[in-house]
């Protein structure tokens, strides 16, 4: 619960055959653990650091105050955290690359539920963050959906394949890469189905960090079932305008005001809060975002809950205007103007976002539609 360094902390170290040397403008040259493209696990005991170091790779998108501990912990700005979210919200997205026809001949090639389970949420997750532009996916296998993760050889001996309508993410790992060029990094402590894709093996001892690649690969048996090719779709979501408000009726005048409008005719207001740091009011929406843990608390909500009012309030939603196009165009706009893009005298604290944090709000916004003939 506290980002500060823990008190006689263990420093950081290498394995020497991983240590890669950058050059940085301000501070010269900086030799540190290079983790490379492809499909890298995290393993090793209970405690001794994995999800630690996840949490470090998903927070290298930002820069970090001196003394955090952190400084120097960097992560490609693409990367984003994915996970099992149960109950929330899906709109028309589609899960075919990893879900096929459910029970009741239920397609899943445009799919939409306002309650989903923890593995469709998080087959949904990464469809979202592959459609944002992400090239680099960090998983953690605790706060995963077991069944998304892995189907063992005596579960599929049991439940026929055909009776399975989810096609477990090891499955798909290595053609991710192999086929789209997106990297994985998986936290793993229970589970050595993964060794036959991975590329890289690290395993974390008392925090120390060794290469047991070749180790993992020895023992690394066939997967249960064949590796399968992953066909991503290409979506191209085009969002229904109309589903975005960010008004709340105002409530009515007590009186008529000497020379202001009658009674019963105040216009809707804005209504864009950031309530505490995991929550976005949105017009009448309220967007949990408790369960993303890229994003930095009220300042940046409140920010992102500005840059959508001004997409709704302006044209800069057209038709047709895809969820990747906005968080582009959005993100565009506060490197190019900064702040005042959204705001005329924004505050002081507001933080700046990537478009994977404007494409996971709307994408958990309940109210999102997305226009029927825009799946691609």
């Amino acid at each position: 619960i506290d980002h500060r360094p823990l008190e006689q902390a263990i420093p950081f170290t290498s394995p020497e055959n991983l240590r890669i040397t950058l050059q940085t403008p301000n501070a010269g040259p900086v030799t540190g653990m290079g983790i490379p493209e492809g499909i890298t696990l995290i393993v090793g005991g209970g405690y001794h650091g994995k999800s630690t170091l996840l949490q470090a790779l998903e927070r290298g998108i930002y820069n970090h105050r001196p003394n955090d501990g952190r400084e120097q912990v960097v992560t490609r700005n693409d990367a984003v955290k994915v996970r099992a979210e149960d109950g929330r919200s899906i709109a028309s997205v589609d899960l075919s690359t990893f879900i096929s026809t459910l029970p009741g001949g239920i397609k899943t090639e445009n799919f939409s539920t306002t309650n989903a389970s923890g593995s469709t949420s998080q087959a949904a997750a990464i469809m979202e963050a592959i459609e944002s532009g992400s090239r680099c996916l960090l998983l953690d296998e605790d706060i995963s959906a077991t069944n998304f993760l892995i189907r063992d050889e005596r579960m599929q001996r049991l439940i026929a394949p055909e009776k399975e309508p989810i096609t477990p993410f090891v499955n798909r790992v290595r053609s991710l890469y192999d086929d789209h060029r997106i990297s994985t990094i998986l936290v793993l402590g229970g589970s050595g189905d993964y060794f036959a894709p991975a590329d890289l093996v690290l395993a974390l001892d008392h925090y120390t960090p060794q290469d047991l690649t070749n180790e993992a690969k020895k023992i690394a048996s066939p997967p249960a079932a064949p590796l399968t090719s992953s066909n991503i779709p290409k979506p191209a979501r085009i969002i229904d305008k109309t589903s975005l408000n960010p008004h709340k009726e105002a409530p009515a005048y007590r009186g008529n005001r000497r020379g202001g409008p009658p009674r019963d005719s105040r216009p809707p207001r804005l209504n864009i809060k950031a309530p505490n740091s995991n929550t976005l009011i949105f017009g009448k929406e309220e967007i949990d975002l408790s369960l993303l843990s890229q994003f930095l608390g009220e300042s940046q909500i409140r920010c992102i809950g500005h840059a959508l009012a001004h997409a709704v309030t302006t044209n800069l939603i057209t038709s047709p205007t895809t969820i990747s196009e906005l968080a582009q165009q959005l993100s565009d706009l506060i490197n190019e103007e900064g702040f005042t893009a959204f705001h005329p005298n924004p505050p002081g604290d507001w933080i700046a976002f990537r478009p994977h944090e404007i494409a996971s709000t709307l994408n958990r916004l309940r109210s999102l539609k997305i226009l029927t003939n825009s799946i691609s």
